[in-house]
């Protein structure tokens, strides 16, 4: 069975929808340098989590977020997303790089 990993591409919500959509205190780094903008991410993992510099309040559920795609990239809120498109693409067996997988 060959594995995948999930590519998506997310355009993020207007700041003036995500002030509406999400509470202050869950705001991250997205709200102030690319609202609007369009991102390429990947599902976001527990040890993402764990790098991440998060509010205490905020989930601790990987399914709650994207993650930049480099291993050490950045966390994105979900609530933040506003279309996503995702393609689930094939990790070649012989692959090394452990930080998306």
């Amino acid at each position: 069975m060959t594995r995948t990993i999930n590519i998506h591409t997310a355009k993020l919500k207007s700041r003036k929808q995500m002030e509406k959509d999400i509470p202050r205190h869950l705001w991250g780094w997205w709200h102030d340098v690319c609202p609007g903008q369009t991102l390429t991410m990947r599902d976001a993992t527990a040890s993402d989590l764990e790098r991440c510099i998060r509010n205490p309040e905020a989930s601790t559920d990987p399914a709650d977020y994207l993650c930049e795609l480099p291993a050490d990239g950045s966390l994105v809120i979900k609530a933040a997303i506003q279309h996503i498109r995702t393609v689930s693409v094939p990790i070649p067996s012989n692959a090394q790089h452990a930080g998306a997988v």
